[in-house]
């Protein structure tokens, strides 16, 4: 496979809408340079059907997608449009209308208001974050409202607490709290909402201790555990030498399968106390999240064994679990391998196995000092499908300036806000949006 390059334009039709997909910022520079005739179909397309990788963690990028459907003359298309929405695709269609109505277009204010209801489907309110940043205020209200109505309706309904913090941000710590005080007079709604508020304020203030135990408690439990115990990993990280040593000594050979999970993950986060081979046979243990938890911990220590036992899951065709031993154990000479491995593309058949290559990359990436190679960067920038881990490659070669000049125009036009702020800070220029 030929090395990666610079994008030539006018994109063709399949790597323009790859692009609108990840949300490279090589789909809005077409855009701009070449216009939008032949692609109007596939921006209306990811505009009414969200195609971003996990938006929980990567957003929708509802800005740049707005201007992309501004440029192909759309807006009064997606604005009219609502009809045969389902699932994701109502929260889409709030972000774009909210960006829309920020423009000015007052079709997309009224249309914001009547998104801003409830969804049997997905079982929540949509839109009220949305009209409360196009309307301030009046906007908040009117979403406080709706959240009341299906309180009063179900008791069982879980409110969204965030706009109070929201609208606090904005306009002043407690104003939120006065303008529910001020509301709830004769407004049941309002006041189904106060009353969820207080009562939300008043859990968290009781929340139990969450120190953790000691050492000897937590021993206990590792040993004797039946269920997954919560924060071990953080545990790990923070505890001292001398309790990561006597959690290592318990003798895991004997331990359940959940037993052992508990226990690799004191470890995941920092590695083994000190290695040692026995450790290696828990890469093949018949338990998944067992063996995810040794290659975890393994890829912390630089022994040659662990590189050896990178190569054999290599063999296996488990590209991400070589990757994620070479973190620590890699050498200059495993590059090539790595190259070969991530390029070829019978090794990953979907986005999440290639999301998978990307996470581990990144660490050994960022990590191994032998493996500082712009191709493995680069690599991750061009086909991560999650824009927080291509955000993640272009802060390593920002951090040692060697990023591309092509790929920093690029990332002044990414769909991830972070990206085109990093990237605008580096070059000391403005953001375009």
């Amino acid at each position: 496979m030929p090395e990666i390059a610079e994008p030539a334009y006018p994109l063709t039709k399949s790597a323009f809408t790859r692009a609108l997909m990840t949300g490279h910022g090589r789909a809005l520079i077409h855009a701009e340079r070449c216009g939008t005739d032949e692609v109007r179909d596939e921006i209306l397309n990811v505009a009414l059907f969200p195609k971003v990788f996990d938006t929980q963690c990567n957003g929708l990028g509802e800005a740049w997608l707005a201007r992309l459907c501004t440029m192909a003359g759309l807006v009064e298309s997606i604005v009219s449009r609502n009809q045969g929405m389902v699932r994701d695709d109502g929260w889409l269609r709030c972000a774009l209308l909210k960006e829309f109505a920020l423009q000015g277009h007052a079709a997309a204010r009224l249309a914001l208001r009547e998104m801003c209801r409830f969804d049997e489907e997905i079982n929540d309110l949509l839109g009220c974050r949305e009209i409360a940043e196009v309307e301030g205020e009046e906007g908040w209200i009117f979403a406080i409202e709706r959240i009341g109505e299906r309180l009063l309706t179900d008791k069982e309904f879980w409110a969204d607490f965030s706009l109070v913090r929201m609208l606090d941000e904005r306009v002043g710590e407690g104003r939120a709290m006065e303008i529910l005080d001020r509301e709830s007079v004769g407004n049941p709604n309002v006041a189904a909402y106060r009353k969820a508020v207080v009562s939300w304020q008043t859990q968290r203030a009781a929340r139990p201790d969450r120190s953790p135990p000691s050492i000897d408690e937590l021993i206990g439990k590792i040993s004797t555990s039946t269920k997954r115990i919560p924060r071990l990993s953080t545990f790990g990280k923070q505890a001292s030498s001398d309790e990561r040593r006597r959690i290592a000594a318990l003798d895991h050979t004997k331990m359940s399968p959940i037993s052992l999970e508990n226990y690799l993950c004191c470890f995941q986060g920092s590695g083994f106390p000190e290695f040692r081979d026995e450790y290696l046979k828990l890469l093949s243990h018949p338990e998944e999240r067992v063996r995810w938890g040794a290659h975890s911990a393994l890829s912390y220590h630089e022994e040659p064994q662990v590189r050896q036992a990178a190569y054999e899951a290599l063999a296996r065709g488990e590209v991400a679990h070589f990757v994620k031993l070479l973190r620590r154990s890699g050498l200059a000479e495993d590059v090539e391998a790595l190259l070969s491995a991530i390029r070829d593309p019978r090794n990953m058949s979907n986005d999440e196995e290639v999301h998978c290559v990307v996470g581990a990359l990144s660490e050994v990436v960022r990590n191994n000092g032998n493996l500082h190679d712009l191709r493995l960067s680069v690599w991750i920038y061009e086909n991560s499908p999650c824009r927080i881990c291509r955000l993640d490659a272009v802060e390593i070669m920002v951090d040692r300036a060697i990023l591309p000049g092509w790929i920093a125009t690029e990332c002044l036009s990414d769909a991830y806000e972070g990206i085109r702020d990093r990237v605008a800070k580096y070059l000391g220029v403005e953001r375009a949006f």
